[in-house]
């Protein structure tokens, strides 16, 4: 490895670290190191001079074991895993109360006043779904009211995680002759780094069982093809909308098959870890009505409803942009089962793009699954997307939660710039690879 590399790989390693020492609130610090951790990161995996396969998963390796160190400072959302594994210790659903319900009525449930008061949800029901829940509930029983056990038990978690979608990656990339130095893209990009083992943000669940399910959908094994499925679509429902595009697409019997047992699984299970308690649908209806963060298209219909009637539309905005999104997925998916040449890593990333782009939310560790399916399809608009969104977090410029139109926009126009820039190479250039392999990398 020559020298220049191996600066690169210190620079990269010290800043990914540096990076989760800094308070969110300290937005302009946090953006300029994160800014030369990706520049590193994209010399690292770009240049003619970059690391090999095996050098850049040590590294990648080696960070994570650096992250076990640092305490989460971008997100404090790990402190209600913590407060749903207490009730599910204590008998009682996540779905059944908000905390602050518990909180004035001690008689239902023994919990724990300090915890509560780190919460940022005290008046919303729980938004987990029940294989985080499971996850929850081990930890707790594990590690009781220990934070620091808690942290240390989900960065571990998170880091086998991320293992097992690195070598599914790996297969994937084999499968479809496609040089595995792609796997990189993902293990040391310092979002991925930064949100899943740095500050716990479970997708990297999610993310495995898809590619899982991709990965046995090859075998021919449709029935643990769909349980993986539905384990995807179990740590987070953002999956559910990917069954149909799945690789089965010349054979009708097994996609058929595949998507029936993925959905009843998905329901089954469901149904009998959340039974009768319908806290999720408030968290469901909230998701779609209430909340906002760093929005596209969505922004712009607000302001057109500021503009025109004067207040905030999203009660009729937010589902109407959900329908319009649903019509975009039926569209991509009639050209996926119509066109042979659109391959399944093409047509979901297409549904995720359009998805992210009416979607009302839209926090940076959303695009963990976005930038794998980019990396299996050769487009690399997903790889800038997670530099770019990381200008979200000026929301939180001196402690407070402020939007800052101006930062959105700036990520908005040179994501969809990059975006038209590549899809016109792609058009006239069929068989473009923007980051061709050095010889000594192969």
């Amino acid at each position: 490895m020559k020298k220049i590399t191996v600066l690169a790989c210190v620079v990269w390693l010290l800043t990914t670290a540096w990076l989760q020492s800094i308070s969110r609130s300290d937005f302009y610090t946090l953006w300029s190191i994160y800014t030369l951790a990706f520049a590193t990161y994209a010399w690292l995996i770009f240049s003619r001079q970059s690391i090999s396969l095996r050098n850049g998963l040590l590294l990648a390796l080696a960070a994570r074991v650096v992250s076990i160190f640092f305490t989460p400072l971008l997100s404090d959302d790990y402190y209600r895993f913590i407060w749903d594994g207490m009730l599910m210790h204590e008998g009682v659903h996540p779905m059944a109360y908000m905390p602050s319900h518990l909180i004035q009525h001690p008689e239902i449930a023994k919990v724990n006043e300090h915890l509560y008061s780190q919460l940022n949800s005290q008046n919303y029901y729980s938004v987990y779904p029940p294989v985080a829940q499971w996850i929850f509930r081990l930890s707790y029983e594990i590690n009781g009211m220990r934070i620091g056990g808690h942290v240390l038990f989900f960065k571990l978690l998170l880091i086998a995680t991320d293992i097992v979608i690195t070598y599914l990656l790996y297969q994937l990339l084999l499968t479809k002759k496609q040089p595995t130095q792609r796997v990189l893209w993902y293990a040391l990009n310092p979002l991925i780094l930064l949100e899943f083992t740095g500050n716990l943000h479970m997708d990297g669940m999610m993310i495995a069982g898809l590619l899982g399910a991709v990965y046995l959908s090859g075998n021919k094994s449709v029935i643990w093809s769909s349980v993986l499925m539905a384990f995807s679509v179990l740590a987070k429902m953002l999956t559910l909308m990917l069954i149909p595009f799945m690789p089965y697409r010349p054979y009708w019997k097994r996609i058929t098959l595949f998507s029936v047992l993925s959905f009843v699984l998905s329901v089954l299970i469901f149904y009998f870890s959340f039974g009768s308690h319908t806290g999720w649908i408030e968290s469901v209806r909230l998701w779609f009505l209430t909340f906002e963060f760093n929005a596209s298209l969505y922004y712009l219909a607000r302001e057109a409803g500021y503009f025109i009637i004067g207040y905030n539309m999203i009660e009729k905005t937010g589902p109407f942009m959900a329908i319009i999104t649903l019509l975009g997925i039926g569209l991509i998916w009639w050209r996926y089962i119509s066109k042979k040449n659109m391959e399944w890593s093409k047509a979901m990333l297409m549904v995720l793009t359009l998805y992210f782009l009416m979607a009302t939310t839209v926090h940076p560790w959303y695009l963990g699954l976005l930038l794998c399916l980019g990396i299996l399809s050769r487009y690399s608009y997903p790889v800038v997307w997670t530099w770019l969104v990381f200008l979200s977090y000026s929301h939180y410029i001196d402690g407070g939660f402020r939007e800052n139109y101006l930062f959105i926009a700036t990520e908005y126009i040179l994501l969809i710039a990059w975006m038209l820039w590549e899809w016109k190479l792609r058009k006239y250039q069929q068989t473009f690879d923007p980051y061709p392999l050095s010889s000594d990398q192969l």
